[in-house]
This record gives C-alpha cells, structure tokens and sequence, in this order.
C-alpha cells in the first residue's frame, strides 16, 4: 500500500507542475475579444491578462485587460514550489491546495470579469450588435484549474480506508458451548484431569 500511495503522490506531483504550466500560459493568450461590425468596417478589441493586444475602439469603448494574471502566476508558483519542496518537507503539501484554491479564485474572477463586460455592453444603446467571446486565455486557465484541485488532492497522500472491516475479513469467531465437555481441551492447551470422588 505505501508504495501504491508514494507513486500516487508523485503523479499528483507532476499533475500539479502540469496545472501551473498552463496556467502561466494562460495569461499570455487571449482572454477576451469584444468586435462590432459597423459601415462594412470590423472593430476589434482583444487583451490578455497583462496588456491590449488590439484596441479599435480608441476612446468610443473603455476596456481594460482581465485581472488575473498575478493571482494566476501567484498561485502556479506556490504550487510548483510546494511540488518540488513536498519531496523534502512533507508538510508542504498542503501548500498545492492553497494554490489550486488561489487559481479556482482567479477562474471565478475571470469569468465574472467577462460576464461584466457581457452586461456592460449590454446596456449600450448601440444600433450594430456587439459580440464578447470569451477566449482561449480563460478556457485554458479553467482547465488549470480543474487540473490543480485534482492534482492537490492527489498530492495529499490521504489514507485509504481499511476494507476488513466492511468485508469481515480477519475477524475470528469462538463458539462456545453450553454444556462444557470434559473431554474438550481448554483453551491453553492442557487437558483437565478430574479425580475421582472418595465416596
């Protein structure tokens, strides 16, 4: 069993340094796009989660990047560290699911930002339609995230539950007899030896 739970421990291991990879990666592509079209002409806006990749708009739409690159990175690193550290320290493990909880945060505030933006647009009186599309940058770090809490908890190294118990294996039963037997032999091993009565 332990060494089924050290090789679980490593894979969670590289499962987290996985998560943190891609999250990093995540916040260099593109988060999200905003795009009218308007007189036969495309405008455009599309960021990542540190800078404006393309901004059409100018002055007419005031957008702003998505922030969740810091918390992003912030989280990759304790990860990453916690994985490699965990080998020497063991109580560093807990550090993974700090950071998969940081970077299920940075998820929910990235959606909640593309959602804003959804609604914020929405109240425009503009006469074109105006698309959002969520992009690849908060896709991929949706899937991080999955990943890290998955890999955080693999890391754990959590007890398995002791199944004799359910199966009743092992468990040993004496039946004892309600009229004793003279003849049996007593638990320790030496036969009784009973006298006869002077009689």
């Amino acid at each position: 069993m332990t060494g089924s739970l050290t090789t679980r421990r490593v894979f969670g291991a590289v499962l987290v340094l996985v998560a943190a990879g891609l999250a990093v990666a995540s916040t260099f592509l593109p988060a999200y796009s905003v795009q009218v079209l308007a007189n036969g002409r495309t405008l455009r806006f599309e960021s990542t989660a540190w800078v404006v990749e393309r901004d059409d708009f100018r002055d007419i739409l005031l957008l702003q990047p998505l922030e969740f690159g810091e918390p992003a990175v912030g989280a990759a690193l304790v990860m990453a560290l916690a994985a490699v550290l965990a080998f020497r320290v063991p109580a560093m493990r807990v550090a993974t699911l700090l950071g998969a909880g940081v970077l299920a945060g940075a998820v929910w505030s990235a959606v909640s930002q593309v959602r804003g933006v959804v609604d914020r647009l929405g109240d425009l009186d503009a006469r074109v339609p105006i698309e959002v599309e969520q992009g690849d940058g908060v896709i991929l770090l949706i899937v991080a995230a999955g990943i890290g809490v998955v890999s955080a908890v693999l890391h754990q190294e959590l007890p398995r539950a002791d199944r004799s118990a359910d199966t009743g294996e092992g468990a040993v039963i004496h039946q004892i007899d309600d009229e004793a037997d003279d003849t049996d032999t007593p638990p320790y091993g030496y036969p009784v030896i009973v006298e006869p009565r002077d009689g």
